[in-house]
């Protein structure tokens, strides 16, 4: 099978994160200036942008470990799916225009391919 599941939710963090440094570009120069040491608390728009660019971060991160199952050809866990999935929807649910829509093709990509290896062992 093809790896992209992963592949795609490190693109999507990077998305995420660069989308964040720019639009974000005040608050996160201000974090630096002050020494990131304690910089965000009390800050008017600090917590978000410093939450926005983390979450891609990590998104990054978790996408890496996603590419690393897939390039050993295991199994993706069916868990992974639903909790894309959930976390897809919840977001699509409350920020219709946001970039939640972009974690739907993994997630799917992910239960299809759960199902498809418990059929196909091997």
């Amino acid at each position: 099978m093809r790896r992209w599941i992963g592949r795609w939710l490190m693109g999507v963090g990077v998305v995420h994160a660069g989308f964040g440094a720019v639009v974000f570009a005040e608050p996160l120069s201000g974090i630096l200036r002050d020494g990131v040491w304690n910089a965000v608390d009390g800050h008017a728009g600090r917590p978000l942008a410093f939450w926005f660019v983390f979450v891609g971060l990590f998104t990054i991160v978790f996408g890496g470990l996603v590419d690393w199952i897939e390039s050993r050809g295991l199994r993706l866990p069916r868990r992974l799916g639903w909790g894309l999935a959930i976390v897809a929807l919840l977001a699509i649910v409350t920020m219709p225009v946001g970039g939640g829509w972009l974690l739907l093709p993994p997630a799917v990509g992910a239960l299809l391919r759960s199902l498809s290896r418990e059929r196909n062992p091997g």
